[in-house]
């Protein structure tokens, strides 16, 4: 069906007004009418009383929103045997869509500990985004991972199990980022090691982009 010009009607709206395809018809004050014209794709018309008609176009509100969901797991068995942190393996990278996001990553860790000896020992963890420290269990035996577990047959100590890690950070970025886990030993004192991913048991890793 072909539209036409509305016909001009005395004392009324003028059908020249409109310009472009997407203009719509406002005002800017009593008696005062305007044209707020189409705005980008995907935008939505949104009320901003600073704006000469009351209302701008607008990227929609991502409030409370899962907009992505990014999945990684690695299999690769990686050995710690440092006082210094050290990767895990592991990583998970992800782009957010809006620089407001949070991130949350999830992560569930493989790791054991063999130590030649009956006593327990401490280590720690911390979670990178690129090369920035943003979680940390800490750097003394009070607020570190403390692995103790029962005796072999041979008294030395071992641990194996899945580490629950979970992080909600701000990146306020829109740029593609890495995150992932390190590890280190409280004291490599009786060969202690830790050992990640030991026969091919996965690490699993997700990043959540929640809009706020």
């Amino acid at each position: 069906m072909t539209i036409g010009r509305i016909p001009s009607i005395e004392g009324g709206i003028q059908p020249t007004i409109f310009d472009a395809k997407g203009d719509l018809l406002t005002a800017t004050a009593a008696d005062t009418p305007a044209i707020r014209t189409i705005g980008t794709n995907g935008h939505v018309l949104t009320a901003d009383s600073t704006e000469a008609t009351g209302m701008k176009w607008a990227a929609a509100a991502g409030g409370g929103k899962l907009l992505q969901v990014v999945y990684a797991d690695y299999g690769t068995q990686t050995i710690v045997s440092s006082t210094s942190y050290t990767d895990t393996g592991g990583t998970i990278s992800i782009t957010p869509t809006l620089s407001t996001s949070k991130v949350l990553i999830l992560v569930s860790l493989a790791a054991g500990l063999n130590r030649a000896s009956s006593a327990g020992v401490a280590g720690q963890f911390r979670l990178l985004r690129g090369a920035t420290e943003v979680w940390t269990t800490g750097s003394t035996n009070n607020d570190s991972l403390q692995l103790i577990a029962g005796a072999g047959s041979g008294g030395e100590q071992i641990w194996y199990g899945l580490i629950p890690i979970n992080y909600l950070d701000s990146p306020a970025t829109t740029s593609s980022i890495t995150y992932k886990i390190q590890s280190r030993l409280q004291s490599t004192a009786n060969s202690a090691i830790f050992v990640h991913q030991a026969s091919s048991t996965k690490s699993n890793y997700l990043a959540l982009e929640i809009g706020v």
